[in-house]
């Protein structure tokens, strides 16, 4: 084994190293694309585009099948038809059952674990059965069966010749440089590996295979005074076994002469010395200070706002133009910042495209037991009506249908019994002629559909359920069933989609690319469950990359560090100093790895009891694993170090509940906290929170209009304007209009009559049924709820002997509960305030056409959030109720009409 270990003290300065013409002209691969960018950036010439590359780009091109989709896809198939298979160590027959549910529900951590087993070369036949815990025994038998006969989708082999390693090289650096490379004055004779910490099985393997036919050179930093943080390099690079070389030279010394990063690197040095013992480092010129945020969300606000501010400058690339870069131990605030900045991200993939997510969702209804479609979350019908691939009359037509009929369909536990209410809605609808319960349903938002929308519904529906079963019927029962089912999908993509719509360009590229990953599965002819089929389903219905598109993650990881750090040697943005900013710097954050350290059910006493870790690769790999922890550290440390330009650091205060202080070190160092305050936060800011309309149209308003106005003139502008009345849509308001309704009908039935228990629950059965038909949603539990609740009600007043007469004050009280559920409504904190107060006094008819006519009506509308929000029938597409609200200190003011409404600059 021919491979040697370099290393370095000043990246700066690589070129200076005794061994540098011996690096300068092979192949070049890195830990990350990062470093491989900080390397083109300083060495200019001599590290072209090709011939540095990173390390994952070389082992895909010299284990092109092992690392390919085909070849994933049938070792899922094979882990699924093991685990169904082979006999496990269970007690009883419901414990095996258990036992094989837990190793499907992890399938995938379950396959990693045997891929890394196979990629370290372990022998089976040397493993201790004592020291394995129960789920370990049953993967290691699965491991076995990998390696047996009917194992032939785990064969994996690092034999290769000098001829098929050179021609790995080249392909690589081919790949990378995106054109032709000439590659004639490459010297193939050895290769660098650098930067790399958390070697991989896969990168170990093909260390060895070239190692075979090459001179491997292992390249790190090391810097000998802050040895204690850089033992973590030495600890993992001497489990190699071969020669290490520190060529030491003059010590570098973090303590820079330029003003902007002066600090930044004396406080590198004293993190180092503190380290290694040394409490007499230089004393800085003035305290250093970490910016706090109170939480992920506010510091992921922070970060988009820098972007922002970037955008502005250069829209095309955003990045380059921030004011700084940043860094965190925690890099979770890219979840958040994904959807505000979805296009930074990268290209979407496939199942992110409302086509893609069409094929998830009819996955996950279908019911392989069965053999139809089940319906557990409705959310999944959605997602296939949004998909465009059900035929309707325009872009959209089916979504909006659904989401004004969604509240019909409620505890509908399959498509048939959707049908089923779309028949008997047609039928109330056709055959209704009592004008009382015309009045009732026009309430409902499913009455206010019309019959032509409904039947394109049901077609909807019944197409896909004959979509459904072409794919996936009697799956379990076909020979082959994998590839039978990636023919299906490729004939339907490419004949139903690709040809028979129009597609904008972006999908279109993106469609194609999804056919061509296709191309490599379809001849596998392998036979799995159900079950397994979905689990590969995010494999293999994604498209080729598109290199264009790669992502640029705004806040980026730790492990970018030491290739960025590179590039803020003279790095300025619009002619200032660039600030490289270390976020979420806290002892978890940093002291936390950040990822499972091995593969489910493997853990450290596995490497460490189940087998003497006697082969090199095996002793790399466990511990590079067991020391990421010590990492962030390292990192944190190196980027202020070589940092040329200003810097900045900061924490997040809390997680949950949770509250968090800086990192150990900084504070003994004396780190001075600095509260981070938005700026933008006052009082008085921008009201974004109404609309003005023109053109209003002529109509006679009415006293219940006017109490719309009085109470929101958003809801208003809903509900008397454009809808023309109040219309529920959402099951819960659903269910209290239903309870509204039959109170106000077992009141008209018995007015006047002796009042009698035995008589009130027979009315209220007798009108409960006769009201059910238009409310099939209504649930047993929800029926026992709304009797006892309108019982109890109507059971107030035993003293009278008679049920009241119907007033026209009672009438008017009845009126208002159904558009308005309540007509008192108190907070619950204080019973006697009635928020409804004086919104349901009498209002002459001169005085509604004075406050509602044509000119008035020409202001803006704004929104009133208060209690009454929660029985708006418009909640959804206002949303000012939302909790969210409360949290940003929105005030709920008796009468105070116009909401401030605190908003994102530039949103």
């Amino acid at each position: 084994m021919s491979i040697v270990i370099y290393t370095y003290s000043d990246p700066y300065r690589l070129k200076e190293e005794p061994y540098w013409d011996e690096i300068k002209a092979c192949p070049y691969f890195c830990a990350a694309q990062t470093l491989v960018n900080g390397l083109k950036y300083l060495y200019r010439e001599d590290f072209v585009q090709g011939r540095v590359t990173t390390v994952r780009n070389f082992v895909e091109a010299l284990f092109p099948y092992w690392q390919s989709t085909a070849c994933r896809i049938k070792q899922h198939a094979a882990i699924d038809r093991w685990i169904a298979e082979c006999a496990l160590p269970a007690a009883g027959a419901e414990e095996q059952e258990q036992m094989r549910a837990a190793l499907l529900a992890n399938r995938d951590e379950v396959l990693e674990s045997i891929r890394t087993m196979v990629e370290l070369g372990i022998d089976a036949a040397e493993l201790r059965e004592e020291a394995l815990t129960p789920a370990q025994k049953i993967v290691v038998e699965l491991f076995r069966l990998s390696s047996a006969e009917r194992g032939q989708s785990f064969a994996f082999s690092s034999d290769v010749d000098e001829a098929e390693m050179d021609e790995a090289l080249l392909h690589t650096m081919q790949e990378a440089a995106h054109q032709t490379l000439d590659c004639s004055r490459i010297a193939l004779d050895r290769i660098v590996i650098h930067g790399v910490h958390q070697f991989t099985p896969i990168m170990l393997r093909a260390i060895e295979a070239a190692a075979k036919h090459k001179k491997i050179i292992l390249l790190f930093n090391y810097q000998q005074q802050y040895q204690n943080i850089y033992q973590t390099w030495i600890d993992i690079y001497t489990s190699f076994d071969c020669p290490m070389t520190n060529f030491g030279g003059e010590a570098f010394r973090s303590i820079g002469q330029d003003p902007i990063s002066r600090e930044g690197n004396l406080l590198a040095d004293k993190i180092g010395r503190l380290v290694e013992g040394d409490a007499s480092a230089p004393v800085q010129t003035a305290p250093f200070e970490i910016l706090e945020f109170d939480n992920m969300t506010e510091f992921a606000g922070y970060v988009a706002d820098v972007f922002e501010s970037a955008a502005r400058v250069n829209p095309a690339n955003p990045m380059a133009m921030m004011r700084e870069q940043i860094y965190a131990a925690d890099s979770s605030a890219n979840e958040i910042l994904k959807i505000y900045f979805p296009e930074q991200f990268g290209e979407r993939q496939f199942l992110h495209y409302p086509l893609g997510r069409f094929f998830v969702a009819i996955a996950n209804m279908w019911d392989i037991a069965s053999n139809k479609m089940v319906v557990r979350d409705a959310r999944d019908v959605r997602e296939c009506l949004d998909a465009g691939i059900l035929k309707e009359e325009h872009a959209g037509q089916l979504s909006t249908i659904w989401g004004r009929m969604a509240a019909l369909f409620e505890g509908c536990a399959s498509i048939e019994e959707m049908l089923s209410r779309l028949r008997r809605l047609r039928k109330n609808k056709r055959y209704m002629t009592d004008a009382k319960k015309k009045e009732y349903v026009s309430h409902l938002a499913y009455y206010n559909v019309a019959p032509d929308e409904i039947d394109r519904l049901g077609k909807a529906l019944a197409e896909l359920t004959e979509l459904a079963a072409y794919f996936y019927e009697d799956f379990e029962r076909q020979p082959h069933n994998f590839s039978s089912f990636y023919k299906k999908l490729k004939a339907y993509l490419q004949q139903d989609v690709l040809d028979a719509h129009v597609l904008d360009e972006e999908f279109n590229g993106i469609l194609r690319r999804v056919l061509v990953r296709l191309d490599e599965v379809e001849d596998i002819e392998e036979s799995a469950s159900f079950a397994c089929l979905k689990a590969t389903m995010s494999i293999y219905l994604v498209q080729e990359a598109n290199p264009v598109q790669s992502a640029q993650w705004i806040v980026r990881n730790f492990e970018q560090i030491d290739g960025d750090i590179l590039r803020s040697l003279n790095d300025k943005t619009n002619g200032e100093p660039t600030i490289y900013h270390f976020a979420c710097l806290t002892d978890e954050d940093l002291a936390a790895a950040g990822r499972a350290k091995f593969p489910w059910p493997l853990t450290d006493s596995f490497f460490e009891a189940a087998q003497d870790p006697v082969d090199w690769k095996h002793q790399v790999y466990v511990k590079a694993r067991s020391e990421y922890k010590n990492y962030k550290r390292y990192a944190l440390l190196y980027g202020l170090a070589f940092n040329r330009a200003g810097f900045k650091l900061s924490y997040v205060r809390r997680t949950g509940e949770k509250e968090r202080e800086p990192y150990y070190l900084l504070k003994i160092l004396g780190a001075k906290k600095r509260t981070f305050e938005d700026s933008r936060r006052h009082a008085w800011v921008e009201d974004v929170s109404a609309i003005q309309t023109m053109g209003m149209p002529l109509k006679k308003y009415d006293k219940y209009d006017y109490f719309r106005y009085r109470i929101c003139k958003y809801k208003f502008l809903l509900e008397s304007i454009i809808e023309g009345t109040t219309v529920y849509k959402e099951p819960f308001l659903l269910l209290k209009y239903f309870e509204v309704i039959l109170e106000n009908q077992a009141m008209e039935k018995l007015a006047g009559l002796v009042r009698s228990e035995t008589a009130l629950v027979e009315y209220l059965h007798e009108t409960f049924e006769e009201l059910r038909p238009y409310f099939p949603f209504v649930s047993n539990m929800n029926r026992m709820d709304i009797m006892r609740k309108v019982k109890g009600r109507m059971s107030n007043g035993k003293e009278a002997k008679v049920f009241p007469q119907i007033t026209a004050k009672m009438r008017q009280y009845m009126m208002i509960r159904e558009l308005f559920i309540h007509k008192k409504l108190t907070d619950g904190k204080n019973s006697q305030n009635d928020i409804l107060r004086g919104k349901f006094d009498e209002v002459s008819d001169d005085k509604i056409a004075e406050s509602l006519n044509e000119a008035a009506l020409q202001k803006k509308f704004w929104k009133s959030p208060h209690l009454w929000c929660r029985y708006c029938a418009n909640q959804e597409i206002c949303t000012a109720h939302a909790e969210g609200w409360r949290s940003e200190g929105i005030a709920y003011a008796a009468g105070k009409d116009v909401c401030e409404m605190p908003r994102r600059s530039g949103k």
